[in-house]
């Protein structure tokens, strides 16, 4: 890294790389379409459902129009991979499409 180069750009430009290598048009993705009032309500549908129970086996992406989920999800694959190594990476994004921001999770 160059000299007064800034580690967020830095950073925002791996990620960005990193994420195009992954063909996110080859993944098998699971769209959920439903919005939670609170984090907590977020978490325990993802976590006792299809997203976190069936991603890397049925299919490798998920997709949701709310934050929460994403972000329930992120937390737990990255939990369970922390304790026992079940995917070798593990991605999140956002885009934006026909107005409206889908968040989306990953893994390989």
């Amino acid at each position: 890294m160059g000299e007064g180069q800034n580690t967020d750009e830095y950073s925002s430009h791996f990620i960005k790389d990193e994420n195009q290598r992954t063909h996110k048009k080859d993944i098998r993705w699971f769209r959920e379409m439903i919005n939670f009032d609170t984090l907590r309500e977020a978490e325990e549908w993802v976590y006792n459902g299809d997203a976190f129970n069936k991603i890397g086996t049925e299919f490798e992406g998920y997709t949701t129009g709310d934050p929460k989920l994403a972000y329930a999800l992120l937390y737990n694959l990255v939990r369970e991979n922390t304790l026992n190594q079940r995917f070798h990476n593990i991605y999140a994004d956002k885009e934006y499409r026909d107005g409206q921001t889908l968040y989306m999770v990953w893994v390989s």
